[in-house]
């Protein structure tokens, strides 16, 4: 498999060791990111750490085959990463999450290419029929991306309290259109 996906602005690529000091500078300056991916959820030092440290285990293991993160790039620029997983540990339920904490990048179509590029390339697991995506409601731009890119939403109903305004969770789908049908 790719260790690495080029669009025409964006790069989905491996990590590296220099991408650790970005993870250290956008886990302590910088934290708009964090009111938008899940703001109720506190970022703490050791939580940033741990973030981290996981990071450099994963830098000493030989990559997987198919990759569940890719950190995304723009004209040498390492700017943010796309991941997956599954949803409560389900894997009927493979789930999309895209994080871009370089606020320069933000509004310019590259979280839509990167998302994009990412779906595509899980999408080529033979008999994966769905990909799925979770935000809140009061994430606006990751509502507009998910919905731009070609996610429905399929669930709604979960209510949640954030500095006293009640949002909902979401849970968005797509399907892959090139998945074999009634085989």
């Amino acid at each position: 498999m790719a260790n690495e996906i080029k669009g025409q602005k964006v790069t989905l690529r491996d990590l590296t060791d220099a991408d650790l000091n970005d993870y250290r500078k956008w886990f302590t300056k910088g934290l708009e990111w964090t009111k938008w991916d899940a703001p109720w959820e506190e970022m703490s030092d050791t939580f940033a750490q741990s973030f981290i440290q996981k990071l450099f285990e994963r830098l000493s293991k030989e990559a997987q085959e198919k990759r569940t993160r890719f950190e995304i790039e723009v004209d040498g620029t390492h700017i943010g990463w796309v991941s997956s997983y599954f949803i409560e540990n389900n894997p009927d339920f493979l789930a999309v999450g895209i994080v871009v904490p370089e606020e320069n990048f933000w509004g310019k179509g590259i979280g839509r290419e990167a998302l994009q590029l990412w779906v595509g390339y899980l999408f080529e697991n033979p008999g994966l029929e769905y990909i799925y995506c979770e935000t809140w409601s009061g994430n606006e731009r990751m509502v507009r991306l998910a919905l731009g890119v070609g996610f429905e939403i399929i669930e709604d109903d979960k209510v949640l309290k954030h500095n006293g305004i009640k949002y909902h969770k979401l849970k968005f789908r797509i399907g892959n259109i090139s998945a074999p049908q009634g085989n």
